[in-house]
């Protein structure tokens, strides 16, 4: 918000000093507000394939992991439905057991696929009991919902989660939140990518960046190690992450590298990705499907009962469960049954598994383990000795063969490092980010650099020359393999004079095997049709001084990897004459300062060539015509050319040729040319079936609510009335009401209660409080008087105390007049008299009366006590007693009586000292023990006598720490007790009206 306020402000049409002015009064004014800006929470989610994790980070809450309704850290990604209600996580999969169609798992690998992808093929063979049908408009799949006409995208699916995971978030944090980071599959192509940031925009959560998992976790585990970074020599880090569905390998480098602000740089750490490997089948799930089939053969071959076990889908749900177990079993132990009752015809089945089977049976699966490792190395082309430590990641790293064949075949010098939570840290590495993405939070720079997994190229067609032959095909790099991003590119079509199109892919996939090649579906990521070419040349055809630099199609890999074609225009240079003018001292101040607030974009367009790509190798120029051109030209509105000649007039010589540029913006017709993300009315159906089914689980929610409200004050009800505090407080007759209402609503629930709506469940709740209510409240009124009495009692005898002490002292020692003391003394006698009377009438009603001495009426009594002994007390404290003047000793009249008066040893030693009898030195001795050298240094006589006084003592002036003792000890230890108690209401009072 300030940023952008200071850029209009340098934006405005006046003079560069005002503007320096008008900022620097800005940021003095809106640093007086600062202190009432609050940060907002945001959260990170991993959405796995297996597991969601949320992590949140909320003031005073830095980077905590969220629970969910269980307590717990993580969630199963499954949704079930069932009977018209929809359940999560653990509740899902338990309906899953039961009705295996019901329940979607593993989905989140569908996103952006085609119905043709072999992805697909895999998990119709892995789960056979989904209907998966194609979407007839995006070709895409839909999960086709039992008998019913309901259907499922896979980003509708993925948006349920992630609104499941907002609603965690939200219940840790206290308060809304609306902003994320997630966390994706670093395999996850431009399909993909655009399908989940459609999925969170269903789910009504803005996306601050999709993060790769790995590069997450890389950065939670350099934020906390940022002291072993240096500037000189980079450190490398392996981070070896098996998932549930897939395996990532990626090879980072740390460093500290210095910040690029002119006025005070400071050295940054900075996170880079060299290197990715990955092998997309190789996991957690892999093994849990393998060891269910052998479980499954294992049990058709006991030959328990004539039916196959794989045939039956309830059947094949129970051994994926049971595998999921012996899995995590078999990872710490060596040997481990699996166990089902009832699997299928009600047979048992209890089956001993060894590590060792386990082991043989996924053989091929851990000779695969070392290859994504040795692919990322390869990526980096770093070796693994100049590795630091592989540091692993995901839950399918605790399997022990996994670590064997990690320690056997990478050959590290170093043990493998654990010291990652192996299911959070790419939860927590990403609320780094988006802490630090997020306008509400200021966290210390860490700059991360990803990199290109895929490679992406644009190709075209060259310009018609003859008609004759055929267009030969040009095709340029954009993006290349292990390119850093995000970063911008530019292409330029030099010699495209006429409306024509071209196309952006994927490059060469050397790299990834065949299939893999296929998992990424279309290769022709989209069609770039350009319309208005001719016209914006015809413009400046035949014009004086125009050049034309040609069209420049401007690209981008942003944060989250996503490639965007921002603008295409055509770039016209022109030579025009401008007068020389030398800015003043202060108009260039002023420039200067307006350059500091300029955004990156404006900043990067003025100081570098705009068909360059910033900080990037150049895009390798074309052999022919039509070219991707990078040659540097002279920077716009900065390069002044001169052209000196003999026919220049004397006149001419102060001006000078300006080159200006000029940009004419061409119309983008973009389509998309694999799996098209939802749109308009295909979108909003989407949104509108989540709210629909969100509004049917609040729904669900209030009535659960309400229903166990009733049930728990029947219990509550019928167990108070056994208690001979609550029966007392009964009449016969309401007793026998509230039990009968009682069991006419027990009998209500039992017979069709539990299908009612909300509504009618509270109402029952409100016929049963109306009988109850008065016997509860009678309960409580008789446990509460006596320390209600008892505190009243207790400002009385206070009040009073204190009214005795001020009547035996004089008005003229207090602040207090007349009237203030009779009006508390007529009050304490009111409240007495009435408290009296009040506890004698009602000692004389039973239990099961209404009362008539009430709390409520004890304590508006005790409120007006201590509202008029707070006003007394506030009236002493602020009550400052008046000195007393005193006789002053008349001076001598003349030299002559001043000399009689003296002694000649007075004389002599020219004193001024007079002298008191014995009786009076005895009795200022006793009277004035505690006069002050002030006191004394301001009277003319040491000792002054006040003939008012009938005692004939001294008058002694309180010092500093007597000016407010004029009351008794016993007075002011009472005040001082009465001023505790009202500081302590006030605090109190302060809390309640703050919270």
């Amino acid at each position: 918000m300030i940023r952008s306020l200071l850029l209009t402000i340098f934006k405005m049409n006046i003079p560069p000093y005002w503007k320096c002015v008008t900022a620097l009064t800005t940021l003095l004014v809106l640093s007086l507000h600062i202190a009432n800006v609050h940060g907002l929470a945001v959260m990170s989610v991993d959405i796995g394939s297996e597991w969601m994790k949320v992590a949140i980070v909320s003031p005073g809450v830095p980077m905590e992991i969220a629970l969910n309704k269980e307590s717990k850290r993580k969630t199963p990604t499954a949704i079930a439905f069932r009977n018209g209600e929809r359940t999560f996580g653990e509740d899902a999969l338990t309906v899953g057991v039961r009705f295996p169609s019901n329940c979607y798992i593993y989905f989140l690998d569908l996103l952006g696929k085609k119905i043709d992808n072999p992805i697909v093929d895999l998990y119709k063979k892995r789960f056979p009991y989904y209907n998966i049908i194609p979407d007839p408009k995006r070709n895409t799949i839909l999960f086709k919902h039992g008998e019913s006409d309901d259907y499922f995208s896979p980003e509708e699916l993925v948006a349920m989660m992630l609104e499941k995971a907002r609603e965690f978030a939200q219940d840790s944090a206290g308060q809304a939140i609306n902003e994320a980071v997630i966390s994706i599959p670093g395999y996850f192509g431009q399909a993909e990518r655009t399908a989940m940031l459609k999925a969170a925009e269903i789910a009504g959560i803005k996306v601050l960046q999709l993060i790769n998992s790995y590069t997450a976790a890389a950065l939670n585990y350099g934020i906390f190690r940022t002291k072993s970074f240096n500037e000189t020599s980079p450190m490398y880090m392996m981070f070896y992450d098996m998932g549930a569905y897939g395996t990532q390998v990626s090879v980072v480098s740390y460093q500290l590298i210095k910040s690029k602000d002119r006025i005070a740089p400071e050295l940054q750490p900075h996170l880079a990705v060299l290197g990715v490997g990955y092998e997309r089948n190789l996991g957690g799930l892999e093994i849990q499907l393998r060891l269910r089939d052998y479980l499954a053969a294992k049990f058709n071959n006991l030959k328990l009962t004539p039916n196959d076990v794989t045939k039956n889908a309830r059947s094949m749900a129970k051994l994926f469960k049971e595998a999921g177990r012996l899995k995590n079993v078999l990872s710490a132990n060596t040997e481990h049954f699996a166990q089902i009752e009832g699997l299928i015809d009600e047979k048992d089945m209890r089956i001993k598994v060894t590590r060792e089977e386990l082991e043989e049976l996924c053989k091929d699966l851990f000779d695969k383990v070392v290859l994504p490792a040795q692919r990322a190395l390869e990526a980096s082309g770093l070796t693994i000795e100049l590795i630091e430590q592989v540091m692993l990641s995901g839950a399918g790293t605790r399997v022990p063969r996994v670590q064997d064949r990690l320690v056997k075949d990478l050959k590290s010098n170093q043990p493998l490092g654990r010291s990652l939570n192996t299911d959070e840290a790419s939860a927590l590495g990403a609320a780094y980010k988006a802490a630090d993405l997020s306008n509400g939070f200021k966290v210390k720079a860490f700059i991360t650099k990803d990199a290109t997994l895929f490679p992406i190229q644009v190709t075209f067609d060259k310009e018609v020359i003859d008609e004759n032959k055929p267009a030969k095909q040009v095709k340029r790099i954009l993006f290349g393999h292990m390119n850093p991003y995000p970063q911008r590119k530019i292409i330029t079509f030099n010699k495209h004079q006429q409306d024509f199109d071209f196309t952006v892919g994927y490059a060469e996939l050397s790299h990834l095997d065949e299939n893999e090649i296929k998992c990424l579906g279309s290769l022709s990521l989209s069609n770039i049709k350009l319309n208005g070419v001719r016209d914006a040349y015809s413009k400046y055809q035949g014009q004086e001084g125009a050049d034309t630099k040609g069209i420049k199609a401007h690209f981008a890999m942003d944060d989250s990897g996503l490639l965007i074609l921002q603008n295409v225009e055509l770039l016209i240079e022109k030579t025009v004459t401008a007068d020389t003018e030398e800015e003043s001292t202060l108009s260039k101040i002023g420039s200067t300062i307006s350059n500091l607030f300029k955004s990156p974009e404006e900043v990067l367009k003025e100081d570098k060539p705009v068909h360059e790509a910033p900080e990037e190798d150049p895009i390798p120029q074309a052999s022919n015509s039509t070219t991707n051109n990078t040659d540097t030209f002279d920077q716009t509105n900065s390069t002044e050319q001169v052209k000196l000649n003999d026919t220049i007039p004397i006149s001419d010589s102060k001006k000078n040729l300006k080159v200006v540029t000029i940009k004419e913006t061409i119309d983008v017709n973009h389509e998309y040319l694999f799996v098209l993300p939802a749109q308009d009315d295909d979108l909003q159906s989407s949104i509108n079936k989540i709210t629909e089914l969100k509004e049917i689980d609040l729904a669900k929610s209030r009535k659960e609510t309400s229903l166990n409200n009733l049930e728990t004050a029947i219990i509550e009800t019928r167990e108070k009335l056994d208690q001979s505090d609550y029966s007392s407080s009964a009449t016969d007759i309401e007793v026998r009401s509230i039990l009968d209402k009682c069991s006419e609503i027990s009998n209500w629930l039992e017979d069709d209660g539990f299908g009612a709506e909300a509504e009618i469940l509270d109402s029952k709740f409100d016929d049963l409080k109306k009988i109850v209510l008065p016997v509860w409240e009678r309960t409580f009124e008789h446990a509460e008087r006596p320390s209600r009495l008892e505190a009243l009692n207790n400002a009385l005898n206070s009040s009073n105390s204190f009214l005795e002490k001020i009547k035996n002292t004089t008005l003229d020692d207090t602040p207090f007049t007349q009237v203030e003391i009779d009006t508390l003394d007529k009050l304490i006698s009111e409240i007495t008299s009435w408290k009296d009377k009040q506890v004698e009438e009602q000692e004389k009603l039973p239990r099961s009366v209404d009362p008539v001495l009430t709390i409520q009426t004890i304590a508006m009594k005790h409120s007006s006590i201590e509202r008029e002994m707070r006003y007394l007390m506030t009236k002493f404290t602020s009550w400052k007693p008046k000195k007393k003047e005193e006789p002053k000793v008349k001076a001598p009249t003349s030299q002559t009586d001043s000399e009689k008066a003296k002694t000649p040893e007075e004389q002599d030693n020219d004193s001024t000292v007079e002298t008191n009898t014995q009786d009076d030195v005895e009795k200022s001795t006793a009277h004035e023990p505690s006069s002050t050298v002030e006191d004394n240094a301001k009277s003319e006589s040491p000792l002054k006598t006040d003939k008012t006084n009938p005692t004939d003592l001294p008058i002694v002036e309180p010092t500093k720490t007597e000016k407010n003792s004029k009351l008794p000890h016993d007075l002011k230890a009472d005040i001082s007790s009465w001023i505790s108690s009202a500081l302590v209401i006030c605090i109190i009072q302060i809390a309640f009206r703050l919270f």
